[in-house]
């Protein structure tokens, strides 16, 4: 049960996010490179990620994943949908096509799975645990 503990963890799954690797035409990098080169335009993709990454951060830091108040699971969620919908609008919006070889090689299709892996277990876990609490009000 540790072990779940520990993968559901939204630490794990913003560092995994962050930690994605795109390969483009000329050169690639971890998404986080992405996000922060995105920023200063307003890329919406980058401000996704960001507000993703702030509701996590603060779910945890508000409410510790006691999962005593129905708002914790309901706040990872969003948070877990914004990641998910940043990484999907940066290769959706990407018309020339820059970044597909990040689908065509190794390494960045184990670190977009492992991303995706934690985060069906971190929404499943929080489903879990929202249904729990549901249970026993």
């Amino acid at each position: 049960m540790k072990a779940i503990n520990y993968i559901t963890h939204s630490t794990v799954l913003i560092i995994s996010f962050m930690l994605v690797l795109i390969s483009g035409q000329q050169f690639g990098g971890f998404y986080l490179l992405y996000i922060m080169l995105a920023l200063p335009h307003g890329g919406l993709h980058a401000i996704l990620a960001v507000m993703g990454i702030a509701v996590l951060i603060f779910s945890n830091y508000k409410y510790k994943r006691q999962f005593s108040y129905l708002i914790e699971p309901l706040l990872n969620i969003t948070g877990a949908a914004l990641l998910f919908l940043s990484l999907f609008l940066f290769f959706y919006t990407d018309k020339g096509q820059y970044n597909y070889g990040t689908f065509y090689q190794a390494v960045p299709i184990i670190s977009l799975s492992i991303f995706g892996l934690l985060l069906i277990g971190f929404i499943t876990n929080n489903l879990v645990r929202m249904k729990l609490h549901e249970a026993a009000l």
